[in-house]
């Protein structure tokens, strides 16, 4: 029985995006995300890193994002405000500053991080940063167990990662052993990667979008260059009609009667003529590099600004709507990424080797600040929390947490100082020195 035609109807593909139209070629699907995502990751991977590695445009992103996700090691604030255990801790991030912040470019550039916790000889933290490639992708199985293995990721029954399969060495080191992958548990291991879609395991590079559209914006500024670089070889094609006009037709500045020089006028034999070619010019292709730009840009969630550092266009107004947009895409991978899976891990671990190195002490839950933004307009945001906090609607410790301190910190400071500020300016002479 052949369904009505009006039902048919009901189960057409009428939505573009799912027609059957020849914009839309058969490649072009995501029809298995984590298996393609796993696919795509080590080839993505490492054309982010060649394109970070060799174009100013891509290296400017990776810096970008490396700076304001973990810009400086973060003060630390525990529940029971135990100053001591607070700087020591405080101390050993600033220690490994150096290795956290390789971990978040590689998370960026490769998609995800790697790192091992280890224990040196003096029963001290010790953070090891690995090749992501030392996750062993080709460790796929199920296990008896009930759990599995996807990628060099092992799951138990429930879905939870239980342990990681490591490679000694990574595969790009000198003299790297051929051995098999280690099982390390994943207590021992932090792996950061922003899933994007469900059942994900591993990584797959920030610049997986926009990849294609650094290599074509790099072929397009070559293009250009080289294009600047035929147009600076201006000059003439001198036709003789009878060659005999110039006796030296072979010889070489400065010995040949012709030679092409700024502001010289020459006046040529008789019977023969001179024409210039027509030079190319660089037409739209700035305006067409600017918006690739903006589009790369867009593609990884960062202000034109700050990556490019053209303000030309830039004003007040948009420069902070930009900022405020990306301030708060970095506090959100600050929230699920960095503080959850790298720094408070490594801060349960320093504790309980704090502990059995015989430093007993009760150690709370732990707040990370980290240093604030530089402010575009210092007083205008200086004023208007003073304005809140005298209405009641800041506290002193909310401000000075914003600002990446911690309120302890600076009242001792400011006992400990005995500096006497200057009296401020009344409102009503700081309107008059404003009017004049």
């Amino acid at each position: 029985m052949k369904l009505p035609a009006v039902i048919k109807r009901l189960f057409k593909r009428n939505y573009d995006a799912a027609s059957g139209s020849p914009r839309w070629p058969a490649w072009a699907t995501l029809s298995a995300p984590v298996a393609q995502t796993h696919a795509a990751a080590y080839l993505a991977g490492s054309r982010a890193g060649f394109a970070v590695g060799s174009t100013p445009m891509a290296a400017s992103l990776a810096s970008v994002y490396t700076d304001a996700l973990f810009p400086d090691a973060p003060s630390v604030k525990l529940a029971n405000s135990n100053r001591a255990v607070e700087q020591e801790f405080a101390l050993w991030l600033a220690a490994n500053t150096a290795a956290l912040r390789l971990v978040v470019r590689s998370q960026f550039v490769n998609g995800e991080g790697l790192a091992r916790m280890r224990v040196d000889r003096n029963g001290q933290l010790q953070l090891q940063v690995l090749n992501p490639e030392q996750l062993d992708r080709s460790i796929n199985q199920d296990l008896a167990n009930g759990g599995r293995i996807v990628a060099g990721v092992e799951l138990s029954a429930q879905e939870e990662v239980i342990a990681y399969h490591i490679l000694p060495d990574a595969v790009d080191q000198p003299f790297a052993t051929i051995a098999p992958a280690r099982r390390i548990p994943a207590e021992d291991v932090i792996h950061v990667f922003e899933q994007k879609v469900p059942g994900q395991r591993r990584g797959i590079s920030e610049l997986a979008p926009v990849l294609t559209r650094l290599h074509e914006l790099s072929k397009l500024q070559d293009a250009m260059l080289a294009r600047a670089n035929t147009a600076a070889l201006f000059g003439g094609f001198v036709q003789d009609a009878t060659g005999q006009a110039f006796g030296d037709a072979n010889a070489t500045p400065p010995t040949a009667d012709l030679s092409l020089e700024p502001g010289a006028l020459r006046i040529l034999p008789v019977g023969t003529t001179i024409t210039f070619p027509t030079m190319p010019d660089t037409g739209d292709a700035p305006a067409l590099v600017k918006v690739m730009q903006h589009e790369i840009c867009a593609g990884v969630g960062m202000p034109y600004a700050l990556v490019t550092g053209d303000l030309k266009d830039s004003n007040y107004s948009s420069s902070k709507l930009g900022l405020e947009a990306f301030k708060r895409r970095i506090k959100a991978l600050r929230a699920s990424l960095l503080v959850p899976v790298v720094i408070e891990p490594l801060y349960r671990r320093w504790a309980l080797l704090r502990l059995l190195n015989g430093q007993a002490s009760m150690i709370s839950n732990a707040t990370f600040l980290f240093p604030d933004w530089a402010s575009i307009e210092p007083k205008k945001e200086a004023d208007a929390d003073v304005i809140l906090l005298n209405a009641g609607l800041r506290s002193r410790a909310e401000i000075i947490s914003a600002r990446g301190r911690d309120i302890q910190d600076v009242d001792q400071e400011i006992a400990a100082d005995h500096f006497e500020p200057k009296a401020l300016p009344s409102a009503s002479q700081t309107q008059e020195t404003e009017n004049d």
